[in-house]
């Protein structure tokens, strides 16, 4: 049996990782996070790299190359996947949208990622990532917190004229609905930004801000949250098919066991707003007109947009991730 360790000087390099099928070898896949490495939106991927290479000891390893942007910029992490430049990500949506534009309904799963695999809506997810990143979508963890806007100014209704706010393709559509001016950056520019005032503001999950130390200088998260968090990890097509069913059952499996684990996530969104709290992060809640009018903007803003952008899936990918 042979080990096959595979390092890569420069991400512009392909190399490419054989199997023949059926032939039980250890294979070694490059693996990424569209996040940087250690930050909370990469552990559950580091945590699925961890169990398949126990699991898959002798069989299938995966080589984790590291973060963006530090191994590669952050939005080209799927399109190298598309490529053959890496063999397996943990991406969230948002920074994959230029490969595959339907998945931004993602954030707008309702229902159980149990049930999406009961009801067809995996099949369709997988079916939409072979068609457009020539990948294989194993699953999603992550799911279980929700997304707000968190601002250095204070307002009392759900309208951000005037304010320029960071924003990444998920919540784009909503701060420019609701007034704002819409700014791309990646997440390691947000605190000089923010600090300069830049931007008044950004788009991000309840959890996650300690990462980058914006606690330090944002004052406000705006209640309710909107939409869903969500982490992809996805396989290239190619490599896949040169799995072998053993193979390819330990990345299933262990993708399983991560899914049915990942309602403790919610536990640590409400921890993370605690902390905040804790760090004089204010609340602003509206009253209850203004938060009906701001999550019907969120939910149709969001909608609109997807089935406009693929009328092929969106309608689809609604029925099936609606309650």
């Amino acid at each position: 049996m042979t080990s096959t360790k595979i390092r890569i000087a420069t991400i512009g390099v392909m190399l490419a990782t054989l199997c023949t099928p059926g032939v039980a070898q250890e294979t070694t896949l490059r693996g990424v996070s569209c996040f940087p490495e250690g930050t909370y939106y990469s552990q559950r991927f580091e945590n699925y790299i961890e169990k398949v290479n126990e699991r898959g000891e002798g069989l299938i390893k995966i080589d984790y190359l590291g973060g963006a942007p530090k191994v590669m910029a952050t939005l080209e992490v799927g399109k190298n996947l598309k490529d053959g430049i890496v063999d397996i990500i943990g991406c969230t949506l948002g920074f994959y949208l230029n490969v595959v534009p339907e998945a931004d309904s993602l954030k707008m799963i309702e229902v159980p990622v149990s049930e999406l695999r009961q009801n067809g809506g995996m099949a369709l997810l997988d079916e939409i990532h072979l068609e457009k990143m020539n990948a294989h979508y194993l699953g999603l963890v992550n799911s279980h917190a929700q997304f707000h806007i968190y601002l250095t100014k204070e307002i009392d209704k759900p309208d951000l004229s005037g304010l320029k706010i960071r924003v990444s393709s998920v919540y784009r559509k909503l701060v420019e609905a609701l007034g704002g001016t819409a700014v791309t950056a990646p997440p390691s520019d947000v605190y000089t930004m923010l600090e300069r005032g830049t931007v008044d503001g950004l788009g991000w999950p309840s959890a996650g801000i300690f990462d980058f130390s914006w606690e330090d200088v944002i004052k406000y998260r705006v209640d309710p949250g909107f939409y869903q968090t969500e982490i992809n990890i996805l396989v290239g097509k190619d490599v896949w098919s040169r799995l072998t069913e053993e193979q390819q059952a330990i990345l299933n499996d262990v993708m399983l066991e991560l899914e049915a684990e990942d309602a403790k996530e919610a536990e640590y969104a409400t921890e993370q707003k605690e902390m905040q709290a804790e760090a004089g992060i204010e609340v602003i809640e509206f009253a209850s007109d203004a938060k009906a009018v701001f999550l019907e903007t969120a939910y149709n803003a969001a909608w609109d947009d997807i089935i406009e952008k693929s009328p092929e899936y969106g309608p689809r990918l609604k029925e099936l991730f609606s309650k």
